[in-house]
C-alpha cells in the first residue's frame, strides 16, 4: 500500500445482520484497497462483514461492546475502546457508519485528536415524525456535528432531509449514492435448479423481499398482502431473506393467517443473485429507508418493483415508470399493486427494464468509490 495515502478507519456497529450499511462499507473497503489506500475496519462482533473484510486483507478490530442496541454500560466501554484504538493507531481519517457507531465513533475520534472525521448517513434510525425521540436524535447529531468534518448521505432526497436538521454547514454535506458492484450479480444456479433446491418447483408467482426482519422493514404488511392474494393465486410464495428481532412475530402471524405453505423465511443468505433470479416481483413495505440497498439490487436485476414511497425510495421509484408505489401500512394496496403487475405483463416488463437502467446510471460501485476518495483527498490534502 502507498504510505503517502492517509490511514483510514471505517467504524460500524455489530457485523450481523449483514445489512445495507455493512454491504456499503464492505464495497467501500474493497474499492479503497484496490486503489492503494491504507484502510482498517473497526466493528462490533460476529457476522459476515468481518470474514469478508479479512478475506480482502483488511485489518479488522472487533469491539465486542459496539452493538446496535442502546446499553449505557456497553456504550461507555465501546467509547473508551474506540478512543484507545484511535489514539494508538493515529489514523488520519475516521469514517463512521450508522447511528450508534456514528455518535460514539465521532466523539471518540474528536477526543483522540483525529485530524479528519467523516460520517455516512445510510438512513434515519426511525420514522422522523417530530416526536421527542426524533428531536433528541437531531439534537445529538447537531452536537456531534460540531466535530464532524463531512457528512455523506447515500441519496439526494435523504441529503435534503438531513439539510433541514442543520447538523453541519451545507458545504460539509454531500450526496454519494450507495453503490453496488454490478460485476457481482451473476447467478450461479439456474432458476430451475434454485427452485428445486428450495422445493418450490410449482410455485407462481414468487414474491421476494430482502431485509432485516424489523419494524422498519415492516414485513408484517407484506405477509398480510400475501394472505389477501392466496385465493386468486393458490401457488403464490413469499420469500423473506434476512434475520432480525421480528422473526418470531412474523412466524406467529404466518401461522395465525394459515399461510405456512405460502411464506418462506430463509434467514441470511449469500446467494442473492440466485434468489433474485427466481423472483417474479420484488416487494417492500418499509416505513422508512435511506435508499434501500436491497431495492437497488432488485432493480439492477430488472425485477418489477412494488414499494412504499418513503424517504430515498422515491428517488429510485417513479410510480408506473420504474415500479409501483403503494401507501405504507396498507396491505390491501400492496396486494393490489402486486396483482396489477401479475396481470399486466407489459407494464411489469417495462418498469423492470426502466429500473435496471436507473441503477446503471446512478448506483455503480466505482462511481461511489471515486466520490468518497475525492472527499478524503479534499480533507487530507486540502482543508483537512
Amino acid at each position: 500500500m502507498n504510505v503517502t495515502q492517509p490511514l483510514i478507519a471505517h467504524v460500524i456497529t455489530e457485523s450481523t445482520p449483514f445489512g445495507g450499511a455493512q454491504r456499503n462499507t464492505l464495497l467501500t473497503l474493497k474499492g479503497l484497497i484496490h486503489d492503494g489506500y491504507r484502510t482498517e475496519l473497526i466493528c462490533g462482533p460476529r457476522g459476515q462483514l468481518i470474514r469478508e473484510a479479512e478475506a480482502i486483507n483488511v485489518k479488522v478490530h472487533v469491539v465486542d461492546e459496539l452493538i446496535r442496541q442502546i446499553d449505557p454500560s456497553k456504550d461507555c466501554w465501546a467509547l473508551l475502546t474506540l478512543y484507545k484504538l484511535f489514539k494508538s493507531h493515529k489514523y488520519d481519517i475516521v469514517h463512521t457508519h450508522s447511528t450508534k457507531a456514528g455518535l460514539l465513533g465521532r466523539l471518540a475520534a474528536w477526543w483522540a485528536g483525529i485530524p479528519s472525521i467523516i460520517h455516512t448517513i445510510h438512513g434515519v434510525p426511525f420514522e422522523m415524525i417530530g416526536n421527542y425521540r426524533s428531536n433528541l436524535y437531531i439534537t445529538l447529531e447537531k452536537l456531534i456535528g460540531l466535530v464532524t468534518d463531512h457528512v455523506i448521505c447515500v441519496g439526494e432526497i435523504l441529503r435534503q432531509e438531513v439539510a433541514t436538521w442543520n447538523i453541519v454547514p451545507s458545504q460539509k454535506l454531500s450526496t454519494i449514492y450507495s453503490g453496488i458492484d454490478l460485476t457481482e450479480y451473476t447467478s450461479r444456479r439456474s432458476s430451475v435448479q434454485m427452485k428445486r433446491d428450495l422445493e418450490i418447483e410449482d410455485a407462481w408467482p414468487i414474491i421476494g423481499c430482502i431485509g432485516r426482519l424489523s419494524d422498519q422493514k415492516a414485513q408484517r404488511y407484506l405477509v398480510d398482502a400475501i394472505s389477501n392474494l392466496v385465493k386468486d393465486y393458490p401457488k403464490i410464495k413469499l420469500i423473506l431473506i434476512g434475520e432480525g428481532e421480528c422473526r418470531h412475530q412474523l412466524e406467529r402471524q404466518i401461522f395465525e393467517k394459515d399461510i405456512l405453505s405460502h411464506v418462506i423465511l430463509l434467514g441470511e443468505r449469500d446467494d442473492i443473485a440466485d434468489l433474485l433470479n427466481i423472483f417474479d416481483i420484488y416487494a417492500m413495505s418499509s416505513l422508512w429507508e435511506g435508499v434501500g440497498r436491497a431495492l437497488t439490487e432488485a432493480m439492477y436485476w430488472g425485477l418489477p418493483i412494488v414499494a412504499t414511497p418513503v424517504n430515498g425510495v422515491k428517488e429510485l421509484i417513479d410510480h408506473e415508470v420504474t415500479g409501483l408505489l403503494t401507501p405504507t401500512r396498507d396491505p390491501n394496496a400492496l396486494a393490489g399493486s402486486i396483482d396489477r403487475l401479475l396481470v399486466d405483463v407489459d407494464l411489469a416488463k417495462q418498469v423492470g427494464s426502466n429500473a435496471r437502467q436507473r441503477v446503471e446510471e446512478f448506483m455503480g460501485g466505482e462511481r461511489m468509490i471515486k466520490a468518497i476518495e475525492e472527499v478524503y483527498s479534499h480533507l487530507y490534502h486540502g482543508s483537512g
